[in-house]
């Protein structure tokens, strides 16, 4: 094998570094689409996630993830603790959280629901 001379190698080189470009700015430019048509989350945007799942709130999704047998979570806005609940691998429902959380008046904005 004949090793490369200095200007193909450059050439090499240069030919890599903008297939490299031309596909990290066909990556970037396909994340700004999605962000624009509102579908940060493709598994929800996709229909892949059931609907009980995406409006449980972030910390009982995590726990759920996490296989966590038991925790308390904890609501905090600022400095305030609004609440806790307990969470029970076991006797969890989630239609029966979501209802809960759905009509609780605790946290009126409920930005972690998605309507």
């Amino acid at each position: 094998m004949k090793p490369l001379t200095v200007e193909e190698a450059e050439a090499k080189k240069a030919l890599l570094a903008k297939g490299y470009f031309f596909i990290s700015l066909v990556a970037f430019t396909s994340v700004l689409y999605q962000v624009k048509k509102g579908r940060l989350d493709w598994v929800a945007s996709e229909g892949l996630a059931p609907d009980d799942e995406s409006k449980l709130s972030p910390a009982f999704q995590y726990a759920r993830m996490l296989g966590v047998d038991k925790a308390t979570v904890i609501r905090i806005k600022g400095v305030d603790v609004l609440g806790s609940k307990n969470y029970d691998k076991e006797s969890f429902d989630a239609t029966q959280h979501v209802l809960e959380e759905e009509n609780a008046s605790i946290d009126p904005e409920r930005k972690f629901l998605q309507m």
